[in-house]
Order: structure tokens, then sequence, then C-alpha cells
């Protein structure tokens, strides 16, 4: 009998645990910088390249693996975000406006890893003709309440 009051214990603590909209995946930023928003940041890229820089914009997708990226879009642009060093996870079930801070780097990729992002992911096909992606190298992740 007190094993069975310890598992049911255990299972209702488990069922009430759930993620916090504002809580960071990651570590929380030094500073608390406007976010600039993702379609103004896509329009010139360059610009930003290996700055730290805070982003905002809709998190749409999670990797279901291992939580290590995710994308933010807006106006029709995207930024994948990734874990620096796989160093926190974001749960695959999260959407929604997101913030997110790290350092906005230029990506080359193989032909092989472009077609798998076009067919796998949906990511733009423009991508197999200039396998080059900008992407978010982040410190945190934090979905906006």
């Amino acid at each position: 009998m007190n094993k069975t009051l310890t598992a049911c214990a255990l299972i209702g603590l488990l069922t009430t645990i759930s993620v916090n909209a504002s809580d960071w995946f990651g570590t929380a930023p030094e500073t608390n910088a406007d976010p600039t928003d993702v379609a103004v940041l896509m329009a010139d890229p360059q610009s930003s390249l290996d700055q730290r820089l805070t982003v905002s914009g809709r998190m749409t997708d999670v990797c279901t693996n291992r939580g290590c990226w995710a994308v933010f879009e807006n106006d029709g642009e995207m930024l994948r975000i990734v874990a620096r060093d796989h160093g926190f996870a974001i749960p695959a079930d999260l959407r929604g406006p997101a913030i997110a801070h790290g350092v906005l780097e230029r990506h080359e990729m193989s032909p092989e890893t472009a077609e798998h992002m076009v067919t796998e992911d949906g990511a733009d096909p423009g991508l197999l003709e200039d396998p080059v992606a900008y992407r978010l190298v982040a410190d945190g992740v934090k979905v906006m309440p």
C-alpha cells in the first residue's frame, strides 16, 4: 500500500510539471536590449554579422530530435536559431512569439545539407543554388507570454 501511495504521488507530481512561458531556455541576456525583428534583421543580415544581438519573431518549428534548433519567422522572413554547443534544449512542442539572444553567423553548407534542409525541413529551394544561410548561435531562447 505504501508503494502504491508513493507511486501515485510521483505520478501526480510529474503531471503537474509544465513549462512556464517566462522561463529562458539557456541563459538570459546580460542586458535588456530591445530585440530586432527577424524581418528587419534579414533585410540586411551582413550588417549584423558576428555581432551579439537579441532577435524576435514567431517560433514556428523546433527540432524534434534534441531541441537544439528553432525557426523564427516574421513577414515571410525566417532565421534558424541554434543552441550554442547544444548547451540547452527547446521543448519540441513550443510555438509562438519568442526572443533569442546570441551571435549572428553566415553558415556555408554542403550541397547534401542544403538538399536535406529543403526536402526535410521545408527550407527555401533557392538554398540549393546558393547553399548559404544565416543563423543565430543562441545562448538563450524565451517564449513570450
